[in-house]
């Protein structure tokens, strides 16, 4: 069973480098392949790796389908 990871979790598993408030940007616009449970934003620790992995810059593969918006209250 694959283990998920928090953006604070992901963060931590990688050395604190990228911060979990640039994964979260990351994840905003398309570039982290992240699911959402609930209200949380979760990475699969197997998925992370492979990111991390990648070679050049973090923002030239974009993941389509795992683009979150911020909700913002109405």
């Amino acid at each position: 069973m694959a283990r998920f990871l928090t953006m604070r979790q992901a963060s931590e598993h990688l050395g604190g480098v990228p911060s979990a408030e640039t994964l979260y940007r990351l994840a905003r616009e398309g570039h982290l392949p992240v699911k959402r449970i609930g209200r949380r934003l979760v990475i699969s620790e197997v998925r992370l790796a492979e990111w991390a992995n990648e070679p050049g810059d973090a923002r030239s593969r974009t993941y389509p389908d795992t683009a979150h918006e911020r909700r913002t209250a109405s």
